[in-house]
């Protein structure tokens, strides 16, 4: 039984040993050379470095050194540089005794950018696979573009949500897409109705005379204007500030003016966010006692509050204060072009401890504003991308 096992064992072993030479020796060598980017500004041994370690990662070719290519180069005394030609691969291949070469470029096309790589089969004589895509124009994400074409090349899947963030400039804000900025102002007007839960619905509803006033509706509709900034970064959440004035009450003849003051975070991928901070409106209340259903204000005739529990609530007779609370707000981003569509729902907590405040609001912005990070690299500002160019063109040569 003993040397049962022992025989089988080793069996596996050789077995396994002999597939992964097989896998290995399997492998056909490439090498990479040089990139057209005499039109874009970006420095073609970065991009040569960027695509040879994205080919070890994919591990689907043996990758010839650079070492040995600068070798062959000095001894041959050939100039790698600007070889993009079929006859000047050709060459280069077999002096490198390789069977792939990997090239391409990067073309300016507008406000856009084309990148392409191409697989040369030293063998056959001519180009076998390529794949390209076009971009937005952000020289600080070339290396991410190069490392996309090779996964492209590949047929390696990609990011989804980052080759939307580097092709669609109607996509959610994050570093990836803005990557000299730091902070993104979305400035924009909103609107919204507030249903009012608790002990001062029929305070709201009530008759005037009584300190109530004289709603409709335990709701009000309410305007303003929002001052958001995002602070952007290259993950997948995105932190905000808010400041948010609001006048409500119009429709009855008020106006009622309230602030929020929110931080909270938004996701880069779907726009959906979340918000919290404090509320501050202004009201009218006053002091004094229930007797019965009539509200018995302090210093009115007939007030005795001696065995009575004097409160402060809200009353049309009353004194103008400030009420506070904390908003809870849940929403999302609607994009449509250029422009910023949000959707939210609120609560506001009550600041009394009685009633409750419920709504929505919508609103529109764009990006007004981008605070630079850092000092670009060049001088050369991309003008703002128009529709998308996602779509990748990968071709095989059979």
């Amino acid at each position: 039984m003993r040397t049962l096992i022992q025989s089988t064992l080793l069996f596996t072993a050789l077995s396994l040993g002999s597939f992964a030479q097989a896998q290995t020796e399997s492998k056909k060598t490439l090498a990479v050379l040089d990139f057209d980017v005499r039109n874009y500004p970006v420095d073609a041994q970065q991009l040569i470095d960027k695509a040879t370690i994205e080919l070890i990662r994919i591990n689907k070719f043996e990758i010839v050194d650079k070492y040995d290519i600068e070798y062959i180069s000095k001894r041959d005394k050939v100039d790698l540089k600007g070889c993009y030609s079929k006859i000047c691969l050709e060459d280069i291949g077999k002096r490198l005794k390789c069977d792939f070469l990997l090239t391409g470029s990067y073309d300016v096309l507008g406000d856009r950018v084309a990148v392409t790589v191409r697989l040369y089969d030293v063998a056959k004589g001519s180009f076998t696979e390529s794949a390209s895509r076009v971009y937005l124009n952000i020289p600080q994400q070339n290396l991410t573009m190069m490392e996309v074409a090779v996964k492209d090349l590949l047929a390696v899947p990609n990011d989804e949500n980052l080759i939307k963030k580097l092709t669609i400039s109607e996509e959610y804000e994050s570093a990836l897409n803005n990557p000299e900025t730091a902070v993104i102002n979305n400035n924009g007007p909103r609107l919204g109705v507030t249903g009012v839960f608790g002990p001062s619905q029929k305070i709201l509803m009530a008759d005037p005379k009584t300190g109530g006033f004289g709603y409709s509706l335990p709701a009000l509709t309410s305007f303003g204007y929002q001052f958001e900034q995002v602070f952007v970064n290259s993950g997948d959440f995105q932190a905000l500030f808010e400041f948010i004035p609001l006048i409500a009450g119009l429709e009855y003849g008020r106006v009622i003016p309230s602030a929020n003051v929110l931080m909270g975070m938004r996701n880069s991928r779907t726009g959906w966010e979340f918000a919290v901070g404090p509320n501050f409106t202004t009201t009218v209340t006053a002091e004094g006692y229930l007797e019965g259903s009539n509200f018995i204000l302090n210093g009115s005739a007939g007030y005795n509050p001696m065995g009575k529990d004097v409160i402060t609530r809200l009353d049309s007779r009353g004194d103008i204060a400030v009420s506070t609370g904390l908003v809870l707000g849940f929403g999302k981003t609607f994009k449509s072009g250029k422009m910023n569509f949000p959707v939210n729902l609120f609560v506001v907590t009550p600041g009394r401890g009685d009633s409750w405040r419920i709504g929505t609001s919508v609103g529109f912005n764009i990006v007004r504003k981008k605070t630079p990070s850092f000092t670009p690299m060049t001088t050369n500002k991309p003008a703002s991308p128009a529709a998308s160019g996602a779509s990748v063109q990968r071709i095989t040569i059979q």
